[in-house]
Parts: C-alpha cells; structure tokens; sequence
C-alpha cells in the first residue's frame, strides 16, 4: 500500500509535502528520489552521474542524522557528568565574580578581592540588603594580585550581624592618594547544589552561583 502511494505522488506534490514540514528526514528524500525517477521523461531519463550524486547525497543525509542522534546523546551524557561534578564540590571552597558575601549567624565571612597594582591603603566597606552601610574594614597597604579579608561578622558599633546575604565595595589607593583597580570576588564554601536548571548551581549559603562562573576552586580552610 505504501509503495501505490509513492506512485501516485508527482515531484511537486512530493515536494510541497516535504517543504511544509519542519525539517527533512530520509524517508523525506527516498520519497522524493522515487518520484523524480517515476515521473522523469522515457525519452530523456535522468542522467547516471546525477542519480549517483542524489544517491550519495541520500547517504550522506543517513550519516548525518546518526551523528545528530550520537551527538544528543553525547550532550545528554555530558550534562550527567557536569551533575555530578558540581555535587562533587560540596565543601569546597569556591570564587567567582562578583561583589556579595553570605554571613552565617554568629559566624565570619571571608570576602575576597582582585588589586590591579600595589596599593597604599585599601577600604572595605559592607552594606546590608537595603543598601545601608554596615561596616568599614581597613586593609592598609596591600601589594597587588588576588587578596582576602576577614569579617568578624559585626557592624561598626561591635554588633553581631544579621546572617544573609551583604554586599560590598573595594576602594584602594596609591601613595599619591589615586584609586587603584580593585574587582570583587564572589567566594565561599560550597552549601549545597541546584540541578533542576539548565546548568548547576551552586549554594555558598544564601548565594548561588552557577557552575560555569566558577573561577577558582579550593579545599576548605
């Protein structure tokens, strides 16, 4: 039955078919190769070299959506991997960009920082979610290169904090008083894992981070 159906099919109805359809399978292209051979004129047959191209063209599309079905497979299995590679850094110790830090009630956190050159003196000031000031940290004179300071997790009165999440800003200076480059890192120990997106992602307390804006991984001081 499904052989009588070919034959009644011109090149154009077998075209049409094709085109309306979001994409082309091999059944698409064997349905058109049968119809351009059914329908070509006695006198003037198709030429040999053409339906060997067509031909090899059929085969090529075969491999080509084997590759397309290995290739989703290979993705599939990857995303598995990454999975399990981003649970594997629960405790770890982790950096990335940005300018947030996450306090634990009663604890200290470590906020992390990059100085583009040697400065004479560098400024650490905390804000709370509402983006109120909370805290000023000295740091004195820092040489450059990637740096860290510790926060005791009190406002400048001495006052233990609030756990959640704060914000933070760098300001250092040379010795003739100008601002050195200084770029916030995002760091911290690894809480717990997200896999119900389309990449992981990581909990450093009430911070996330997705796995593929890690920068740097440590063990747990």
């Amino acid at each position: 039955m499904a052989l009588q159906a070919i034959q009644a099919t011109t090149p154009q109805a077998a075209a049409s078919s094709v085109l309306s359809a979001k994409t082309v399978t091999q059944d698409d292209f064997l349905k058109l190769l049968i119809a351009q051979l059914q329908n070509q004129d006695p006198l003037n047959p198709m030429d040999n070299q053409e339906f060997a191209a067509q031909l090899a063209a059929f085969n090529s599309l075969g491999q080509l959506i084997d590759i397309n079905k290995k290739l989703g497979t290979l993705q599939n299995s990857q995303a598995v991997a990454s999975q399990f590679n981003a649970a594997s850094l629960i405790g770890k110790e982790v950096s990335s960009s940005g300018n947030a830090v996450s306090l634990q009630s009663g604890g200290t956190a470590k906020i992390g920082y990059q100085l583009g050159a040697n400065a004479a003196r560098v400024v650490v000031s905390i804000y709370n979610a509402g983006g109120e000031p909370v805290r000023q940290i000295e740091g004195g004179a820092q040489i450059a290169g990637e740096k860290t300071i510790a926060w005791d997790g009190k406002d400048n009165s001495g006052r233990n904090l609030a756990s959640g999440p704060y914000n933070f800003e760098i300001n250092a200076f040379d010795l003739n008083g100008k601002k050195v480059a200084a770029t916030g890192r995002l760091q911290g120990t690894v809480t717990g894992v997200v896999l119900d997106g389309s990449e992981p992602v990581l909990e450093l307390g009430e911070l996330k981070v997705p796995l593929s804006r890690v920068t740097s991984v440590r063990s747990a001081r």
